[in-house]
């Protein structure tokens, strides 16, 4: 569901090492999401507000994510279902999904080995 913070069980950094936001199917082995990093070392990235989370489940359990220094990687990125299974560790408010939709909703689809070389241009 879009808005869904999720940890992949493969964390390598060419898997899912950071948290992916889902944003949406692509097939049946494949979705699209930007990932959060605590890394405001690139200026593309872009700061994200306590306000974009939600901070407890629907049975009042604390979720594992919220806003700590959290960026959001301005990229549609494409995820293997392969990296999973995925654990839902945090969720988006309608604020924080408006907020990515906002900013990759109208951008193409890429793997993260482009959106590296597109940053360090």
């Amino acid at each position: 569901m879009r808005g869904e913070i999720l940890a992949a069980t493969d964390r390598r950094r060419v898997a899912g090492l950071h948290y992916i936001i889902y944003y949406d199917r692509i097939k049946a082995d494949e979705f699209l999401g930007p990932i959060i990093t605590t890394s405001g070392n690139y200026p593309q990235n872009i700061p994200m507000l306590d306000e974009h989370f939600t901070e407890f489940d629907a049975d009042g359990n604390a979720y594992q994510i919220t806003n700590n220094n959290s960026y959001m990687v301005p990229a549609k990125l494409i995820k293997l279902e392969s990296w999973g299974p995925f654990t839902k560790v945090g969720s988006l408010t309608n604020l924080g999904i408006r907020f990515i939709e906002r900013i990759i909703g109208d951008l193409e689809p890429i793997v993260w080995e482009n959106a590296i070389r597109r940053a360090s241009r």
